[in-house]
Formats: structure tokens, sequence, C-alpha cells
């Protein structure tokens, strides 16, 4: 299937949300069941457990929307054992590259600002995502009933949640609707396209049918968030030309992308340790480039970035030295020699 990225098509994409999980949410508070709604957050999945109740919390969590007409299991598992192998690399991604792309786009990045307000804690939303992106990534836990599953119905119901309150506070009709499919299908990307261009970056040299299988699987992962299939793109191509349009469209300077820039950083800051927190907000700038750090009120700093560069230079060289069994003996050889003459 083809990517529709028609400006008329993307701007009704904008007016539209997730029905099924909304009318749920509308109808739990509506019935007075708000704590239950609530409750139901902290539920831990229990594999094969299955609710007989019609229209209830419980069997919207342990349901799973009927797989698409391309779904490939084996596929799904080669893009999960892509996460396994670079783990840590797309984790830090996550937080250096993915979320702050996310907070250049306006006017979606409102909804993230405001619902932030809303919970004021700039830590528990990113171990939040976290943990989201390592539970449907981990290789099995999108198998039948896997325990993936359940966790992107949770975030359903929570971005149906936000939805409503947003929509009954300060949200302006104009931005259209709250987490709408559009600023879903640009999330998508955040966590699948522009982490392999993370990825390429940091000096791994993925072959195209393990990018496009880590494609693949945020293509599950969207298709099951309920994201409409054409706005999830099935190759490279497509995820480069969405990734395009949607950057023309909505990429600029805003103070809310400012703000939730400076809270991930002063968040980073005082969580590393010393080192890693000192070029934290280099390593955003590296990941990001000059256009997109602008937009979020990140001014260069020459000396700092200029060292994140030959560190980088100097990871990449290992990274390649690593898939390179001759070069990484020729690189322990001159090591040793030059330990022995030390």
């Amino acid at each position: 299937m083809i990517i529709n990225v028609t400006a008329d098509f993307l701007d009704s994409q904008r007016q539209v949300c997730d029905p099924e999980a909304d009318t749920l949410v509308a109808e739990v508070i509506s019935a007075g069941r708000l704590k239950d709604l609530y409750a139901a957050f902290s539920l831990p999945f229990e594999k094969g457990k299955r609710s007989r109740s019609k229209n209830d919390i419980s069997t919207f969590l342990n349901s799973v929307r009927e797989q698409p007409n391309w779904y490939e299991p084996k596929r799904v598992l080669r893009g999960q054992e892509v996460f396994k192998r670079y783990a840590l690399d797309i984790m830090t991604l996550l937080g250096a590259m993915s979320l702050p792309y996310c907070y250049a786009a306006s006017p979606g990045n409102k909804a993230l600002y405001l619902a932030g307000k809303m919970r004021n804690d700039t830590g528990k939303r990113l171990m939040d995502t976290a943990n989201f992106v390592m539970t449907v990534l981990t290789p099995g836990n999108l198998e039948e009933r896997g325990e993936g599953y359940f966790h992107i119905r949770k975030t359903r119901l929570i971005h149906a949640l936000v939805r409503y309150h947003l929509t009954r506070g300060a949200w302006q009709k104009e931005w259209g609707a709250p987490i709408n499919q559009e600023d879903m299908a640009g999330t998508n990307l955040a966590f699948s396209y522009i982490i392999l261009n993370g990825l390429q970056q940091s000096g791994f040299s993925l072959s195209l049918k393990e990018k496009e299988d880590f494609l693949y699987v945020w293509r599950l992962i969207g298709y099951q968030l309920n994201i409409d299939e054409y706005l999830l793109p099935a190759t490279l191509q497509e995820a480069r030309v969405l990734e395009q349009v949607i950057h023309r469209r909505h990429f600029k300077k805003s103070e809310e992308g400012q703000q939730l820039t400076q809270e991930l950083v002063a968040y980073f800051k005082t969580t590393f340790p010393p080192m890693p927190a000192y070029f934290i907000d280099s390593q955003i700038r590296y990941f990001l480039g000059p256009e997109i750090s602008a937009y979020l009120g990140m001014k260069p700093e020459p000396l700092k970035d200029r060292v994140r560069i030959y560190l980088s230079a100097i990871r990449e060289a290992m990274n390649l030295l690593m898939v390179n069994p001759q070069g990484m003996a020729k690189l322990q050889a001159q090591t040793q020699s030059i330990s022995k003459r030390g």
C-alpha cells in the first residue's frame, strides 16, 4: 500500500484520532468510572487472560486489532532482532534524537506540552516511553496475544484520556485534534526512520533488509495503534517522502518546543553521570542538525560541539572496526605494541 501524502489528505487526518478508544474513554468517564480507567493503566500483563465482558476496559486492553494482510510473523521477529542488536544505541537515540525531533513539530508539540503540564514529571514521561519501546520491540512480544499488544492498547487509552482533557481545556480547534493521525504518524517516523538515520550517524552500517525489517515492526505497531495504513510507510523511500512532507508542514520555532527541550536536557543533566551530561546538548545538536536545533533554541557551542564530533568520529571508527575482524586485529596489535613501548 502506497502512503498518501497529499496536503488535503494530511489536513483531513488532523481531525481524526482514534474513534474506538475515544468512545470508550468518554463512556467510562460519563459513567463516573474514571478511577477504573486509572487503575487499568497500572494493571500488569497476564498472558492468556481474556475478559468476557463487552465494551469494557479489560476487554479493550486484552484485545488485538485484526492483523493486516501484509502481516508476517517472521519479519516481525527479524525487526525485533535488529532492536536487540542495537538496543543500547537505539535507546540513547530515543532521548537524544527522537523525542526532541518530535518537539520541533508544531502544533503537534502543543499536546505534548499541555499534557506535560498536567503531569509535570519529565522523568516519568521518559521512562514510560522507554518502557513502551523496549516492550514492543522485545523479540516475541508481538506474537499472538503477546505483551506488546497489551501495552499498545494501554497507550491508545492514555492518548484518548489526554485528548478528552485537552479538548475540554486550552486546546484550540485550529491546531487540529490533539494526538491526531498525522501527528501520530510523525511520532511513528521518529521512532523508526529517524532512529535508523541516527544509527547511521553513529557509524553503524545496517543492510537494507535490516533497515526495512525495523521499519516494518514500527509499521505494525502503528497499525495496532490505529494509525491509518495510508500513513504507515512500507519502504525507506516512502518513509523519507512522508518525513519530508511532515517536516515542511510543521517543523518550526515554537515556545512549546523550546520549553520541552529545556526540560529534557535539564532532566538528562541531573540524571546522567557528569561527563555524558556535559555533552548531552551537543549530542542532541549533532543528531538533529543545525536547522532543527535552532528551532528548539539550542545555540551552538563551538568548542563542546567540536569535541563531540571528534568523539563521534572515534565511535564510528570503532563501530566499523567491530564489523571488520581484520581491522580490529590490526588495531589490537597496534595497541599492544604501543603498550609495550610504554
